[in-house]
């Protein structure tokens, strides 16, 4: 970037920077940095089954809606994680026994310091102790909050543009099983 005579570099930038401003930029570009750690911590945990670690990453009150032919929308971290309980079941019952979930294009818009709303494309592959493997895609649309503990999903819904091979029936498993081994979980930063 080349000076101007005007004080400006070329991208417009201007030369004579305001603290309070810089460290309200830094701000921005951390927290939108730990809200697309957020969007990629939630698929680790889903695909290793860390279903504590996953319901970590939601408010108490939270709001999840897969949409139709899903899970009905569930209301609060407990019966968010209950759900994800019930839908790894042992190999002789219905469900997934592995996951794969894609994401890309983490868009973020902050609407206060504490509020933004992020839209994330995702793809994910599943297969099902039947053998058959699943695919859903579409847009995930949060809104995430800031906690003492972090960011948090207090809104998540999917909304699906398309699918392969998969049914209704999938997120209303009724089966609990145990927690299968795990690598542990990267560590921001």
């Amino acid at each position: 970037m080349t000076s101007a005579s005007n004080g400006t570099f070329s991208d417009g930038v201007s030369a004579g920077h305001d603290l309070a401003s810089d460290r309200r930029a830094l701000r921005r570009l951390l927290d939108k940095d730990a809200i697309v750690d957020l969007v990629h911590r939630y698929s680790y945990c889903v695909d290793h089954r860390l279903h504590d670690e996953l319901a970590a990453l939601f408010t108490e009150d939270c709001t999840v809606d897969y949409g139709p032919g899903s899970a009905p929308v569930i209301h609060g971290r407990s019966e968010f994680r209950a759900m994800f309980s019930a839908s790894t079941p042992p190999n002789d019952q219905p469900g997934f026994v592995r996951t794969s979930h894609h994401n890309a294009n983490v868009l973020t818009a902050f609407d206060t310091d504490d509020r933004a709303t992020v839209r994330t494309s995702m793809y994910a592959w599943h297969r099902t102790t039947a053998g058959t493997t699943p695919q859903v895609w579409g847009y995930y649309h949060d809104v995430v909050v800031r906690t003492p503990d972090g960011w948090k999903f207090h809104e998540r819904k999917l909304h699906l543009l398309g699918t392969d091979g998969w049914h209704d029936g999938y997120h209303r498993a009724v089966h609990t099983a145990p927690e299968i081994a795990a690598p542990a979980t990267p560590t921001a930063g």
